[in-house]
């Protein structure tokens, strides 16, 4: 701005100053005021050290610095009387500055920093429909606003966003724990912080302007939370131990884990914060933040997680929300020997879900497990070896001899494969249904009859099966039952030999009647034994909930499907296969 005297016609100016706690307010001026003199006085013209703003539609005269100047030389009068504004001027300005820093030092443990250049982390649905939030919120700093955050959930920094986008991002922006304040010796929360007293003003007439969040406000008495509610209404707050009421221009957000009921005249605006388990499509996006910010405070190359680190930081239930997150991966990269580019598992020890404490990944810990899964190997070419087995078997019952000592077929059947299944429950469980020569047999057919007449399977009758299905195969076994007894069926060759062939002739008809392995499901005798006991299995094979749950939205590997994008970050290249 010219260097020169303003004389305030109408309306009104402030003057301030730009200090670390944003705008401090020096004055008011209002019609008939003149500003702007005292580096004319001090003879420095160079810059002014304060701003001034028009709060409402003013006129302003301006006299510059020439024309000053030549009317001092015309009526040196005008010396004396700016000598005396300038006097009173600055002992204004240095009791403004004594209680400007004074001010600075009492606020200085409630201020947080403002994330002017930050933005609201991950692409769920819970963060989208924050940032939309959170923008609404800061456009209409007028509305009383209060959060829903359990601890951890980032409530600082959700307020402080919402500060950085409002008209008030030139002020501070200051929290207060209510859970830190002391008590008195009555057991309540002593809230002179909030309020002040006679003696000491609270932090609210301390900041003036800006945004203030008071954070548990639960813990507060009711009374003092009915002083809060009413200052969200009116603007007005009363001191402790006082009736003498004064005017803030603070924006107040309020922050508790549990819903806050106001009075019925208040309608304030609610941000709910969802616990990081709620939104764990977040992680892999958080988890890169962190990495790349405490990297940076270490002055390290960038870390990487592993597919297993994802996976270990998936799984877990963070009670303590993002913040904990964010300890977890400060921790890792302390703890990550220079030199090394991955974070490696070990030192993600404490993150470990309850529900697999006492679990082993078999896939992690048996490298050539997951390999031989994920080869050709599994399963068709193993199919090829059972059915390579199978079909001689089945058909030197009715070709080979009939002794029992003799015949390949029920020493095979009945003193090798049925021993060799009962001891596969308590290891396994029902891996032997991914190889059954009953299912593969089935299986192949129905390819060959689509290539030959293509059609349209039917769906299950999933209704019907499931009432009356588990007598059917009740029957079954009674029927199989039935027929040891009374034709001796582990010492008659040929007879186990059709029994083979009617329970591949049960899966071949459902197989070309029915999509998928209705068979298997519902029918089988053998699988219907296989999997009640295979509840007594210690290997089982079971998806990552809390991955699956987050990550996946085809579910192929429940419902079967063909090959499917994955749609989750860092998979593995393997993922996504028809199943």
């Amino acid at each position: 701005s010219p260097s020169g005297l303003y004389i305030l016609k109408w309306g009104t100016v402030e003057n301030y100053r730009l200090s670390p706690l944003g705008r401090t307010h020096i004055a008011y001026y209002n019609a008939g005021d003149l500003f702007g003199y005292a580096p004319l006085i001090q003879r420095d013209t160079s810059h002014y050290q304060s701003n001034a703003i028009t709060l409402t539609q003013s006129e302003l005269w301006f006299l510059s610095q020439d024309n000053l100047q030549q009317c001092l030389q015309t009526y040196p009068q005008i010396q004396q009387i700016f000598t005396q504004i300038l006097a009173e001027h600055l002992q204004t300005v240095e009791q403004r500055l004594a209680k400007e820093q004074q001010r600075q030092q009492t606020l200085q443990p409630y201020l947080q920093s403002i994330p002017h250049n930050e933005s609201i982390i991950g692409e769920s649905k819970a963060a989208r429909k924050l940032r939309e939030k959170v923008q609404n919120a800061a456009q209409t700093p007028s509305q009383p606003l209060f959060l829903q955050s359990p601890p951890g959930s980032g409530k600082t920094f959700i307020s402080g966003r919402i500060h950085a986008l409002s008209n008030l991002n030139n002020y501070p922006f200051a929290e207060l724990d209510c859970a830190q304040l002391p008590k008195t010796e009555q057991g309540q929360l002593n809230s002179d912080c909030i309020f002040g007293n006679p003696q000491t003003p609270g932090l609210l007439q301390l900041l003036e302007r800006g945004t203030v969040l008071i954070d548990n406000v639960q813990l507060l008495s009711p009374s003092d939370r009915e002083r809060l509610y009413q200052y969200l209404q009116t603007g007005h707050l009363t001191p402790n131990q006082s009736t003498q009421r004064y005017q803030s221009w603070v924006r107040l957000i309020l922050a508790s884990p549990h819903p806050l009921k106001p009075p019925k005249t208040l309608s304030p605006q609610t941000i709910k914060l969802f616990s990081l388990p709620q939104r764990k499509q977040d992680i892999p996006h958080l988890a890169q933040y962190f990495l790349e910010q405490y990297c940076q405070d270490r002055d390290r190359p960038l870390l990487s997680l592993n597919q297993a680190d994802l996976r270990r930081l998936l799984s877990y239930n963070y009670p303590e929300n993002i913040a904990e997150l964010a300890g977890i991966l400060k921790r890792a990269v302390i703890m990550t020997p220079p030199g090394q580019t991955t974070i490696p598992e070990q030192v993600l020890w404490s993150v470990e879900s309850q529900k697999n404490a006492f679990r082993i990944d078999l896939l992690n810990q048996i490298p050539g497990l997951r390999t031989l899964l994920l080869s050709p190997w599994w399963p068709e070419r193993i199919w090829i070896l059972v059915m390579a087995l199978f079909i001689p078997v089945t058909l030197w019952g009715w070709l080979g001899p009939e002794s029992r000592d003799s015949s390949i077929t029920l020493h095979f059947f009945w003193a090798w494969w049925w021993p060799f299944y009962l001891l596969l429950f308590p290891l396994a469980g029902r891996i032997w249904c991914s190889i059954c020569p009953f299912m593969i047999t089935g299986e192949w057919l129905r390819k060959l009859s689509l290539w030959l007449f293509p059609r349209k399977l039917r769906p299950w009758p999933t209704r019907w099966f499931n009432q009356w299905g588990a007598w059917l195969l009740f029957a079954g076994f009674w029927a199989i039952y039935l027929w040891e007894k009374l034709w001796d069926l582990p010492h008659n060759p040929a007879l186990s030999a059709w029994l083979l062939v009617i329970i591949t002739a049960g899966a071949i008809i459902c197989s070309l009647i029915y999509e998928r392995r209705l068979w298997c499901r519902y029918l089988c005798p053998i699988g219907g034994m296989n999997g009640m006991f295979a509840k007594l299995s210690m290997v089982e094979l079971r998806s990552t909930q809390q991955i699956c749950g987050t990550q996946c939205s085809t579910f192929g590997c429940y419902k079967g499907s063909d090959a499917t994008p994955v749609s989750f970050s860092n998979s593995l290249p393997t993922e996504g296969q028809a199943t």
